[in-house]
């Protein structure tokens, strides 16, 4: 008797447990970051022999393929079916932040790609890719010079970006893969959700 006690005492902790949990899992609105510096990743998941050849350049595409690839064919397939590839994105796409958060940035992935503040979201400079996305039209500042507002970020690369002080809703996107989207919201505002 004293075991099957004990038996639903231990259950009634692990299912009390799980309610906090999930309580305090993170909304679907926005993350909330409390700390001064947010890591924001940057995938993809490129395989560096297809990439490479399709373009005839060895340095399209530097990565690891342990953990497999997505040929370039498949790349290509995927984004005519779906205006995108789901291994090509930032992660997280959405936060909640205090105005002058730094962001790091990481590239995770094997190619080089933008961290690009646009006013709307829009196509890239690549135009099969801003075709096949349904973006056709770039977003103006995708056709700027690389700047502090238009950063590329190589293979491997880590970079800091600092927000702004006055920024209160911050889009960027990657210009070369233009349905890599990130939103930031001033956590001193009262985020929405985000369609």
């Amino acid at each position: 008797m004293r075991r099957r006690v004990l038996a639903v005492c231990c259950i009634g902790v692990l299912l009390a447990g799980g309610v906090v949990l999930l309580q305090s899992a993170p909304q679907a609105v926005a993350q909330d970051v409390k700390t001064s510096g947010v890591n924001i990743d940057i995938w993809d998941y490129c395989d560096p022999a297809s990439f490479n050849a399709a373009f005839n350049d060895p340095t399209i595409c530097r990565r690891s393929t342990v953990n497999g690839a997505i040929t370039f064919g498949g790349f290509i397939a995927e984004v005519t079916a779906d205006q995108s590839a789901g291994a090509w994105r930032f992660a997280p796409n959405q936060l909640a932040v205090r105005q002058g958060t730094v962001l790091q940035l990481h590239n995770r992935g094997g190619e080089t790609h933008t961290f690009t503040q646009v006013k709307r979201f829009g196509g890239g400079f690549i135009d099969l890719l801003n075709q096949l996305s349904g973006t056709p039209t770039p977003a103006p500042e995708c056709l700027l010079p690389p700047g502090d507002d238009n950063q590329f970020i190589d293979a491997g690369m880590t970079v800091s970006h600092p927000l702004g002080k006055d920024d209160v809703v911050v889009n960027y996107q990657c210009c070369i893969h233009p349905w890599m989207h990130l939103t930031i919201t001033s956590k001193n505002t009262n985020p929405q959700p985000i369609n």
